[in-house]
């Protein structure tokens, strides 16, 4: 799901609504860096870069079990 965060004023892809909110201390917004292949390196998501946000915690390490 896509939710607004106000601080940076981009929509970011997070597990729930209430990452954005500040309850979440897991919470780490940042640019979507792509699809990462060993040896290859990152690669945009799609036939273009993007210039969307998502939940680096949640892309790197899955959302803590206490959220989920």
């Amino acid at each position: 799901m896509k939710v607004k965060d106000k601080a940076i004023g981009k929509l970011v892809d997070v597990a729930e609504k209430e990452c954005v909110s500040g309850e979440r201390k897991c919470y780490w917004p940042r640019p979507d860096p792509g699809v990462f292949t060993p040896g290859r390196g990152y690669k945009a998501r799609g036939s273009k870069p993007s210039n969307e946000y998502i939940c680096g915690t949640r892309a790197v390490r899955g959302c803590p079990d206490e959220y989920c």
